[in-house]
């Protein structure tokens, strides 16, 4: 089945697929040759593969197999959240016109998007799994929980919980991440913070909340913020030290002063300067 979402704002899906390292975790798949984007989801009983590619600047096809006719509305959903389709970013724009303006011109053109997942707590337990590991190890992890406890889907809240904190450090080898999870999976579905498929509450997963859970530092929640459209900080880790000393000669605090005009949006620039050292970005093309 096939169905079009359309967006009040240009969403360039390559520049949201390259934003970070979630399109390297399954269950995603991206196809370059097709600009094709796609992964199992599960809705119910069911289980089958949903894509999404580029169909216009506003615009992106969506397919699927497996799944209900029923479950369009959902299927659509999802995919909305994976581009953060209702993030409007005349906002940004404005705010990083000064410090950021090739960043800025580049959300302009429907970059700016950090690719998410199905779901808050699946951002979430993928940000617990990038603490202290190699991005190696994150991999394997993450396809160990798609494996077993989601059949092939990123399991939801309560099939992690029942999975149970001995299988998840054994036999998916998270290690003291184990706990974490378990814990906080727990401690947000009893506080109403997510549902029982583990949408979020944005304005109930706020930071403080987020570093009062167990093994949640800054790090962690700042990054998690940012995957809920919050870019005011910059989600501080060893990658971010060695790269403002050794690209920029200098340090976080530094750059974070000497953009202070940037304000609630000072993230956002960062990782989209990350993201244009790192590739070189292209126009939109002509549909």
């Amino acid at each position: 089945m096939t169905d079009t979402l359309s967006f009040p704002w240009p969403i360039d899906l390559g520049l949201t697929v390259a934003s970070h390292g979630w399109v390297l975790l399954d269950p995603w798949a991206w196809d370059p040759e097709t600009g094709t984007l796609s992964r199992a989801e599960r809705i119910g009983e069911r289980l089958g593969p949903v894509a999404a590619r580029q169909s216009g600047p506003d615009r992106l096809a969506v397919s699927w197999d497996g799944l209900a006719a029923a479950d369009a509305a959902e299927i659509l959903r999802r995919v909305a959240r994976w581009v953060s389709g209702e993030w409007d970013p005349a906002p940004a724009v404005a705010a990083l016109a000064a410090g950021f303006a090739d960043e800025a011109a580049l959300i302009a053109k429907g970059g700016g998007r950090l690719l998410r997942g199905s779901s808050f707590h699946e951002d979430f337990v993928k940000t617990v799994l990038t603490i202290n590991t190699s991005w190696a190890g994150t991999v394997r992890m993450n396809a160990a929980l798609v494996a077993e406890p989601g059949g092939g889907a990123f399991p939801p809240p309560q099939a992690l919980i029942d999975y149970g904190e001995e299988r998840l450090r054994q036999t998916a080898k998270l290690g003291f991440r184990a706990p974490v999870v378990v814990s906080a999976l727990q401690r947000m579905l009893d506080d109403g913070t997510i549902d029982a498929s583990g949408n979020g509450h944005p304005d109930r997963l706020g930071h403080d909340y987020l570093v009062g859970l167990k093994g949640i530092g800054p790090y962690a929640a700042a990054h998690c913020r940012m995957l809920l459209h919050d870019f005011s900080r910059i989600p501080v880790d060893s990658v971010v030290v060695a790269h403002l000393r050794d690209r920029h000669d200098t340090n976080p605090v530094d750059f974070v002063a000497s953009r202070a005009e940037c304000g609630a949006y000072l993230g956002l620039g960062y990782r989209l300067m990350r993201l244009r050292e790192k590739f070189q970005v292209p126009d939109l093309p002509a549909y």
